[in-house]
Parts: C-alpha cells; sequence; structure tokens
C-alpha cells in the first residue's frame, strides 16, 4: 500500500473503521471524537514524562489543566505532539494500532536509546477527562504554524498516526497486557510472549 509520507519507518495502516465519525463542534469548543476503538496501544518509554506501572496505569505529568476551550487545547495538544518540554502535558499518547504503537515503540528504543513497551488499553474502561485525536488538533486553525520541534515534518507525521491523546489518567484496571519491545541491552526485536516482565532474558510480557 502506497503512504504519503517519505519518512522510512513502518507502512501506515488504514485508519480504524471506528473513526470515521467524529463531530463538528463550535470553535469555541474542543474537538472530541464521536466514538474511539474498544482497545488502544501505549508506546512507552522509561524518559516519557508520563508516569506508568502495570498495577497503577498511566498518570499524565500534569493533572491541573482543564480543557475548555480550543485555544487551551491547541496550546497543551500542540506542546505534546511536538514534544515540548517547557510546558507540561495534560495527555497521554496512544494508537489505534498495535502494529503503529510497535513501530514507534522500536523507533523510540533506537531514538532514544531506552527500553520500550507497548502497553494494550481497554478505553471501556477509561478515568475522568475527554480524549482527542491527534489529526483533529493538528487540523485545526493554525497548528499547521506550530512547527515541528522536533524531528523532520515527514517523522512527526508518521508518529502521529492514528494517535489518539488521552487526558490525565488511565487507570490500572484498563491495562490488559504489557509487551516489552525494545531493551538496550541487546538492541533485539523478538516476537511477544518470549519473557516475562523482570527476567534477564528474552522481551518482557504481562497480562491481566
Amino acid at each position: 500500500m502506497s503512504t504519503p509520507y517519505s519518512f522510512s519507518g513502518p507502512q501506515l495502516e488504514p485508519p480504524s473503521p471506528t473513526l470515521s465519525c467524529y463531530s463538528t463542534q463550535a470553535n469555541t469548543e474542543p474537538p472530541t471524537p464521536d466514538s474511539i476503538p474498544p482497545f488502544v496501544y501505549r508506546a512507552h518509554r522509561t524518559g516519557a514524562r508520563t508516569t506508568y506501572h502495570f498495577s497503577a496505569g498511566f498518570a499524565s505529568k500534569n493533572q491541573n489543566t482543564v480543557m475548555y476551550t480550543s485555544d487551551n487545547l491547541l496550546r497543551f495538544g500542540m506542546a505534546h505532539l511536538n514534544r515540548q518540554t517547557n510546558i507540561s502535558s495534560p495527555f497521554i499518547s496512544v494508537y489505534d494500532s498495535y502494529t503503529q504503537a510497535e513501530a514507534v515503540a522500536k523507533h523510540f528504543a533506537e531514538k532514544y536509546h531506552e527500553n520500550t513497551w507497548v502497553v494494550t488499553v481497554d478505553t471501556r474502561q477509561f478515568a475522568r477527562g475527554p480524549v482527542f485525536r491527534a489529526a483533529d488538533l493538528m487540523n485545526m486553525e493554525g497548528a499547521s504554524d506550530a512547527g515541528n520541534r522536533n524531528g523532520s515534518a515527514e517523522e512527526n507525521a508518521w508518529l502521529h498516526h492514528g494517535e489518539y491523546l488521552v487526558t490525565y489518567r488511565i487507570p490500572a484496571q484498563a491495562i490488559r497486557e504489557e509487551v516489552q519491545v525494545g531493551r538496550i541491552a541487546d538492541q533485539r526485536w523478538r516476537a511477544p510472549g518470549a519473557g516475562v516482565v523482570g527476567d534477564t532474558c528474552g522481551m518482557g510480557v504481562q497480562r491481566v
């Protein structure tokens, strides 16, 4: 399948059928999707500012900012997507495709030289806070002027394909599976199920 991006990462998958319909609210209200997939996937790395533990779930660094206007959402959302470190993010990035999350996790391991995981999340167990689609933020008026502060435009477009932004927290009861994808000790990629989290050989896998 052809792709509009020249980034050398893995080929993009078609959007999930659940993404076909989104609300078109007035510009004074942040746009939120009418529906989200039943499962999403987090590409997590050890250096992420979002905290994570299998038994506790995910927590964004910023737990206080309220997304009550499009301007507020655009400011914090684009800072998050551009990976700016001068603005504390209330968002947690997830993907609608395991394949995409796994490719991003491998990319993060190579780029940042960190251990990485793919964590499967059940969206029916989400806690407080709205969920936004990265593509909607990037299409908002003025978003294209925000610039790409980290990486090329092609790389950023690939990284945000199928991405959702979850606000504040993902609770422990939403975590379904954790698979270690990149291990810095050997930088080898192995099939899921090759080991157990915390072991000294193989890539970790932990399920509920």
